[in-house]
């Protein structure tokens, strides 16, 4: 048969593996089990689509490892192990198909190979697993918390792997390093060890090892049972989460139907308005849940949120890990809540004549179980601080987010902070409504106005005087709608961007058109805010206005329009082909429609979230600044790309003040300066905006310039 081993040599009563095992793998699935039946207390969610995608995407990530190589050293790490550990249980299952089933196939060639494989493997997840702890003990990045959960987990981890290597050692001695030392070189990691234990007696060989081994079984048997429970579990949950991933464009948002929900409270006759959002934990979907066991707390989501940079209350990972101990602590609550309601909703009448009565009994008693939980349960959100028991989820760290989509971006497992968040600003809004002064303020500019600024003193055609556009409502037609946007039509220093972009759009010859006074706001800053009933209000009039004119094509300068134009508005009927006005420029310079002729020296350029790491448009505003600086220099900021900092005005903080030790639009503004580029281009109003206001605030409007990239296009075109 050639070079091979023997499976059990030195053990009597190998087979008995078999049965700690499955004990083992009962022990895991009861684990899994447990929390599978918390996540099911949440609502319903369509993430059972688009499977191929979804299994393609987990095996790319799982292999490809994309997420964590985002942190070079963290990612190779990362990569050793999980390599190191998929190579081991792979090796296993071979090992034990061949005793199990007889069929021989570890023998000759194929047995050198595999033992070399395997143990190559295993020794780089020995290595990783000596990064983990050197990263951990001593070079302790900010963001890492360090616990003695972490310090078991990969204990155990390097304790299986080197116990493996010790019960290869000790065969290899007894049995290869002198009979057959040329086979014993193909196990590397083994080999170290039987050099080191070789010169021991044959009788003391066979004891050790078959204490280590069964040492060995223990411990791997014990490894499995922890494994849903422990540190590790986001190999199982992550993976999970990883499949169930948001695999659409934008930021993903639910869309309650709220007119439904009314319909249903006014049916019920309780005189009870319904509860909006997410104020308790089963309020959310059960993808959200799985969320909150998928997170990992490697703190890379609390490494780039530019709220916590600020010193905002908002720690995206403290925020999932406190909702994930809340859903522990009230989910078996809940679920024995849910449990007797469905009891009493299903308890049959036992007299004839006696059914409604009865039925209106069991809906009581259901009701009343439920609603009894109200004041008993502890609190998922709460203003916190006043000395009573703390809520999991401080409105503070509510209300702190930009949605500006970084720690999404960031997550290894694909956690979806942002969702979670504006559940709960739904919540406070409209169901609670508890808001600050400024955020009450734009929304009510926005029920009142059509627009979210306070005392706007432009009319929405005002922009474009002198222009001689086409407006839909004249009855005028064209290919492209250009979506103005509130920031575009009302705001000054906007209103020149605007009129740049037209301009530009006319020189490359495009046919489009605007809606004037028609316009109206996309309701982005109300969603961000939480203020979903007015958002679907602002969308279904406007997709009823825009189909009403037969519009199929919109060309837009705010990413924020873009984003709700394009992800959004699908959701009440409206389909559009939307396009950014730097894809639109692009598309014009490279069809040799727009020619440039007075370069700029250097620029730097700061990504816009909703362009950026929500939509996936890096490139274009590149290209067409690259046509702009011709042969002059583009200086990357230390965050660029899918790393941006955001400028500090998502979720609504264009209009109210962010009370931050240190403002983001200046940390912003600094990094910028730190290029020594003289001009920051931007395509983004608020973007623009924010970074002027920190020019204005720091003094350096000299030093810095702050340009849309159409208004960089146009002063360079050939007149």
């Amino acid at each position: 048969m050639g070079d091979t081993r023997e499976i059990f040599w030195n053990i009597t009563g190998g087979g008995l593996i078999y049965l700690f095992f499955a004990a083992a793998l009962g022990h895991l699935g009861w684990t899994i089990y447990r929390r599978v039946r918390l996540w099911r207390i949440g609502g319903g969610e369509v993430r059972f689509d688009r499977l191929g995608e979804r299994l393609g995407g987990l095996l790319a990530e799982a292999f490809g490892q994309r997420r964590p190589r985002r942190d070079a050293y963290a990612g190779l790490m990362h990569a050793f192990i999980f390599y190191g550990f998929a190579a081991q249980v792979v090796a296993t299952t071979m090992v034990a198909i061949e005793e199990r089933l007889g069929v021989h196939y570890l023998y000759g060639a194929t047995y050198r190979w595999f033992s070399l494989l395997s143990d190559s493997f295993g020794l780089l997840a020995v290595i990783g697993l000596a990064m983990a702890l050197v990263r951990r003990l001593w070079l302790r990045p900010p963001h890492l918390e360090s616990a003695g959960e972490d310090a078991v987990a990969l204990g155990l981890l390097l304790l299986l792997f080197l116990q493996g290597f010790a019960v290869e050692g000790l065969r290899i001695a007894a049995t290869e390093l002198r009979a057959n030392p040329r086979l014993a070189h193909w196990s590397p990691g083994g080999y170290l060890v039987a050099l080191s234990v070789g010169g021991l007696e044959p009788a003391t060989l066979r004891s050790v090892h078959q204490f280590c081994w069964w040492f060995h079984a223990v411990t791997a048997f014990g490894f499995i049972g922890y494994l849903a429970s422990g540190k590790l579990n986001h190999m199982l949950f992550g993976a999970l989460n990883i499949f169930f991933r948001n695999l659409d464009e934008g930021l993903r948002l639910s869309y309650p139907d709220i007119e439904r929900l009314f319909e249903e409270a006014e049916q019920q006759g309780s005189g009870e308005e319904p509860v909006l959002g997410a104020g308790r934990i089963d309020r959310f979907s059960w993808k959200a849940l799985l969320d909150l066991d998928a997170c990992v707390n490697c703190g890379r989501c609390e490494a780039v949120c530019p709220a916590r940079l600020g010193g905002s209350p908002l720690n995206p990972r403290t925020l999932i890990r406190n909702m994930r101990d809340h859903l522990t602590a009230v989910g078996p609550v809940l679920l024995a809540a849910r449990a007797q309601k469905e009891k009493a909703e299903s308890r049959e009448p036992t007299a004839a004549g006696a059914g409604a009565e009865a039925g209106q009994l069991a809906g009581a008693a259901g009701a009343g179980a439920e609603a009894g939980l109200e004041g008993s349960l502890p609190a998922l959100i709460g203003p916190g601080g006043s000395g009573d028991a703390e809520p999991a989820v401080r409105e503070a760290e509510v209300w702190g987010c930009r949605t500006c989509g970084a720690c999404q971006q960031e997550c290894p497992v694909y956690i979806e902070h942002i969702p979670k968040i504006v559940d709960m600003r739904r919540y406070l809004v409209m169901t609670e409504s508890r808001m600050s002064d400024e955020a009450q303020a734009f929304i009510k500019n926005l029920y009142d106005r059509g627009h979210p600024f306070a005392g706007a003193g432009h009319e929405r055609e005002e922009w474009c005087a002198g222009l001689d556009l086409k407006v839909l409502g004249r009855g005028e037609q064209a290919e492209y709608l250009l979506w103005v946007g509130c920031a575009g039509a009302l705001v000054d220093r906007n209103m020149k961007v605007t009129r740049a972009v037209a301009q530009v759009l006319k020189a490359g010859g495009v046919d489009f058109a605007i809606l004037g006074a028609e316009e109206s706001c996309t309701g982005d800053p109300a969603r961000r805010a939480g203020e979903e009933l007015l958002f679907q209000t602002l969308a279904k009039a406007n997709v009823e206005l825009l189909n009403g004119y037969g519009v199929r094509k919109i060309v837009t300068a705010c990413p924020h329009c873009f984003n709700t134009l394009a992800n959004e508005y699908p959701a009440f009927g409206g389909h559009y082909e939307v396009v950014h006005h730097t894809t639109m420029i692009r598309r014009l310079i490279e069809a040799g429609r727009l020619r440039l002729s007075r370069p700029v020296e250097s620029l730097t350029y700061h990504d816009p979230c909703y362009l950026g790491r929500h939509n996936g448009n890096y490139e274009a505003p590149r290209k067409v600044l690259a046509a702009v600086v011709q042969g002059g220099k583009i200086v990357e900021m230390d965050q660029s790309r899918s790393r941006s900092l955001c400028c500090g005005a998502g979720g609504g903080y264009a209009w109210m003040d962010d009370k931050l030790e240190r403002r983001i639009n200046h940390t912003r503004l600094e990094q910028a300066f730190a290029t020594g580029a003289s001009t920051t281009a931007v395509a983004c109003p608020f973007c623009a905006q924010m970074l002027e206001d920190a020019v204005s605030a720091r003094g350096a409007g000299r030093q810095m310039n702050v340009r849309d990239v159409a208004e960089l296009v146009l002063e360079a075109l050939e007149r």
